[in-house]
Formats: structure tokens, sequence, C-alpha cells
């Protein structure tokens, strides 16, 4: 069983709650208030396309919220299942974070050099991200 890595990754995953907790709502917001917005007759396609991208990450969201409950208040989680959900989550999380990318595109609605900006700052948060995570998994060593 899995206990001990609970306490050690009590940190990292509150963080990861917060960080999502705000993406979700970043993303749910944007799809109420530029939902309410967009002209149903003739809707702009890269809006459309936008809000349809951070529609499709919510229930990725949604999935890593209750993996990471799951997680933390099951006292029975063996290792082959922590490492199946830990690849769940992990999966989850990068797609929440690939919605920024959505977010960025409505940011050019805004004007182009804020959408551009915006856009470039994901995609280099994204690539230290993932290099972080990849170096961190590599340090960590093989899990069995």
């Amino acid at each position: 069983m899995v206990p001990d890595r609970e306490s050690q990754n009590g940190g990292s995953s509150d963080k990861a709650w917060t960080i999502h907790a705000a993406i979700i709502g970043i993303n749910t917001g944007n799809l109420l208030f530029r939902g309410i917005e967009l002209d149903t007759t003739n809707p702009e396609m890269l809006t459309l396309v936008s809000l349809s991208i951070l529609a499709a990450a919510l229930p990725f969201q949604a999935v890593f919220f209750l993996i990471n409950s799951y997680i933390q208040e099951s006292t029975r989680v063996h290792d082959i299942e922590y490492a199946m959900l830990e690849r769940l989550s992990l999966i989850c999380q990068t797609v929440s974070y690939l919605s920024l990318i959505g977010i960025a595109a409505l940011m050019f609605d805004a004007h182009i050099y804020i959408g551009i900006a915006f856009f470039t700052g994901t995609l280099i948060a994204i690539i230290l991200l993932r290099t972080a995570m990849i170096q961190a998994e590599t340090l960590s060593g093989p899990h069995t």
C-alpha cells in the first residue's frame, strides 16, 4: 500500500489543486461569459473553436480532481493502482494545461499583440513544465 507517498506528495498535490482550480475557473468563466456574448446566428470561428477547446478540457479537469481526491483519501491504494492513477492524473493535467491554448486564442480576439504574448508565454510554460516533470521522473528512478 502507498500511504507514505501521500504524505510525501502533499505539498505538490496542494499546489496542483490550486493551479487546476484556477485553470478550471478561468475556463468556466470564459465559457460562461464569452458563450453568452457569442452571436448564435453568425459566431466568430476563432471564438467558437476556442470555447470548444475549453469545453473539451473541463471533463479532464474534473477527473484530475477525482483522481487526486481518491489518492489522498484512500488508505488502500496499491502500488500498481497508484502508478496507473498517477499516469491518468498526468494526462488530465496535460490536457488542462493545453486548454490554455484556447484561452490564448480568445486573447487574439482582444488584440493580436495580447494573443501573441499570451500564446508565447503558454508554450514556454508548457515546455518548462514538461521538462521539469520528465527530469523529476528520471531523477526519482524507476517505479516498481
